[in-house]
């Protein structure tokens, strides 16, 4: 078969069609397109919780044109076994007449982990399979698209982060809250996520993703911080939060274009001053304008500040003051003001039209906290209320969910108190702002209130042992209340020198990306396996699952590689073909994991084979043949230095480390052509 034929045998299947949702990159399709279409009969598949589960089945859509299970890590050939003897028995009985193959897809946690002992008991049963391997060396974990994380230029989603941006970090070695440089972004793919929430905070993310907790141990020992991912925690774990982040200084905003007299349909125009900084009074006025403001591009600001509100004598102060606007025109329910420079700075601030898409911009978290003081106070001024008996205590409203998220987020830099965002539903004909509803809506709002200091010097052992950062300036540590799933969601990883960790709405999180898995190799950084001054990465040599099944004695075992799509589809015939357990182990070289450029995953795949790192080998019956040996064998540091996370074992200080990785890798391969030629000795 030629690459030509094979493309047309892809085409014809239709067995995965598009539509699934990997990384750029990703070699997951292309391993499972190329394994179902060497099938001549049809196929069900059972698949284990992996990358290729969770790209392809993301509700209530589907990529499977043909039957598909969704089994646990743990379960998946345990799964297939009873499919394929309930099959049997259907078959005897006459009830099914077609011949049908089994096929597991898997990735390293259903095979090299948590279900290798399902799967090697279904090898010893003998049950009629093929089990497809896709190693991509360690586990993904990531937070939600929705994630919202604090930059040295403010609060920005996780999609809006540049590589060489500084985040905010916690330095675990005093507690203090820092600046780090994000080295990496990385689009992970649609993933099952979960949702904490604790007092005053909440994130969402997958099962594997750390956060950084209070480990607890008994009264009169020092606490000590560990790293648990989320499927590890539970209700009452203290968590480290965010407290206090005070701007430094006054935001200057870009210099935008004003017009004048004699421009283009400018006949006449309103003077006014356009701030360069932004100030307590002009935060009181913006504040306003964002619970109850419109811009429209005409020239006209309005604000729905009816006679009597509070709020309309200190918007028409504050316009005054800061614009030096003298004419301002008011009615029964609203404030008028015409510029059409002053409309151009506001649209220049980032805050978006509409009630359902006004949003708090990132600079705003940059300010001092005076001018945030402001802000809040021109927002209660509008949408907001302060409770009577607890004047500290307040109630904000907005159409804009987006807002509230925001808001809660911004106070939370002040060591504000607030609670959870509720959802409030009006039915149309209700009268809002002195006129009815035309439609049924949505308001969302939140409760918070002004933190009192603690009196440590009262009870300090107490409070410290309940709170060991009781007084820290930044941080405090906060009760798990719930944990929930929420679906599949879009996931981001992030990238974060040195500590290895940032702040996501308002939760000290672990570096997003890998977790070690018994298929990382020698010498990988992960989450789970950092480098440092004490390590440089995984110690322990990947497990070779390829001869752990060759073990079993199961009819046939194969290496394959996405690189090689032929060598690939042949062995996947042979496996179908065989009666019996068949195994297929393929490499495949993940971006996100090897924080490597998606545009490089073939060239990453074919230097796997070259150095001999990734053989091309099949076991038929106990016979070893090598199906590709490189003319001429490539060291192993040109497939190493293609990927970052192994640049800290490619330091000269770790030369040993790889001297002893090559060594292994000969090793292996040494064996591998000791076992060829036995195989051949004895025919």
């Amino acid at each position: 078969m030629n690459s030509k034929e094979l493309a047309c045998k892809l085409l014809d299947k239709k067995n995965m069609v598009s539509g699934y949702r990997t990384c750029a990159g990703c070699p997951i399709a292309i391993i499972c397109k190329t394994v179902i279409a060497a099938s001549d009969k049809p196929v069900v598949v059972a698949s284990a919780t992996s990358c290729a589960e969770v790209t392809t089945t993301v509700y209530p859509q589907t990529a499977w044109n043909i039957p598909w299970i969704h089994s646990l890590f743990a379960n998946s050939a345990a799964t297939i076994s009873g499919v394929e003897s309930a099959y049997k028995a259907q078959k005897k009985k006459g009830k099914i007449k077609k011949d049908i193959n089994f096929l597991v897809i898997s990735g390293d946690g259903g095979s090299y982990d948590i279900g290798l002992a399902s799967l090697s008991g279904a090898w010893e049963r003998g049950h009629n399979f093929v089990y497809l391997c896709y190693d991509n060396e360690g586990y993904m974990n990531c937070l939600s698209k929705d994630s919202l994380i604090y930059t040295e230029t403010g609060l920005k989603k996780i999609t809006e982060i540049d590589v060489g941006e500084k985040v905010y970090a916690f330095d675990q070695k005093t507690n203090k809250l820092i600046l780090k440089r994000c080295s990496g972004i990385f689009d992970n793919g649609v993933k099952k996520v979960y949702e904490i929430e604790t007092l005053h905070h909440n994130i969402k993310a997958t099962g594997n993703h750390p956060f950084l907790v209070v480990n607890k141990v008994p009264k009169g020992k020092p606490n000590r911080l560990i790293w648990k991912t989320l499927e590890e925690l539970k209700k009452g774990d203290r968590v480290i939060t965010l407290k206090k982040l005070e701007g430094k200084k006054a935001f200057t905003f870009k210099k935008i274009t004003l017009s004048k007299k004699g421009d283009y349909k400018v006949n006449c125009i309103n003077k006014v001053k356009i701030p360069k900084k932004s100030t307590s009074d002009l935060m009181l006025f913006l504040g306003l304008y964002v619970g109850d403001g419109w811009a429209r591009k005409k020239g006209e600001i309005g604000f729905a500040l009816p006679e009597g509100a509070v709020g309309r004598d200190k918007c028409i102060a504050a316009c005054k003051k800061v614009f030096g606007l003298k004419t301002i025109t008011t009615d029964k329910f609203y404030i008028y003001m015409n510029s059409i420079n002053i409309t151009r700075f506001i649209d220049s601030l980032g805050f978006e039209h509409g009630a359902k898409n006004k949003i708090i911009p990132s600079w705003i978290y940059t300010i001092p906290d005076d001018q945030k003081e402001a802000f809040i106070e021109g927002l209660l001024l509008s949408d907001g209320y302060v409770y009577k008996k607890k004047k500290d205590s307040c109630r904000y409203l907005s159409a804009s969910k987006e807002l509230i998220l925001r808001l809660r987020l911004l106070l939370q830099t002040l060591n504000y108190r607030v609670g959870k965002v509720t959802v409030q539903r009006k039915e149309k004909g209700t009268f809002v702002v002195y006129r009815p509803l035309l439609k049924d809506a949505e308001y969302y709002s939140i409760c918070f209130s002004k933190k009192y200091p603690w009196n440590i010097a009262k009870y300090p052992t107490q409070y410290k042992y309940q709170n060991f950062l009781i007084g820290n300036e930044n941080f405090d540590t906060e009760i798990i209340k719930n944990i929930k799933e929420i679906g599949k969601e879009q996931t981001y990883d992030l990238r974060v020198d040195g500590e290895h960790n940032f702040i996501a709405d308002g939760i000290v999180v672990h570096n997003t990306g890998n977790q070690r898995s018994s298929a990382t190799p020698k010498g990988a950084v992960t989450t789970t396996t950092p480098a440092g001054k004490a390590s440089y990465g995984k110690i322990e040599f990947p497990k070779d699952l390829a001869k752990i099944a060759a073990a079993h004695n199961i009819p046939y075992v194969a290496q394959v590689n996405s690189h090689n799509q032929i060598d690939m589809f042949e062995k996947a015939k042979k496996a179908f073909d065989v009666n019996g357990p068949a195994v297929l182990v393929s490499f495949a070289a993940c971006p996100t994991n090897m924080k490597a450029p998606s545009s490089q995953t073939i060239k990453i795949s074919k230097l796997a084979t070259e150095t001999c790192f990734w053989p091309l080998y099949e076991v038929i019956n106990g016979k070893v043949i090598i199906n590709y040996k490189p003319e001429k064998k490539l060291p192993i540091e040109e497939f190493l230095k293609t990927q970052t996370k192994f640049k800290d074992v490619l330091k000269p200080e770790n030369k040993a480390v790889l001297k002893s990785i090559q060594d292994e890798v000969d090793r292996r391969y040494r064996e591998l052509l000791s076992l060829e030629s036995i195989g051949k000795e004895k025919e």
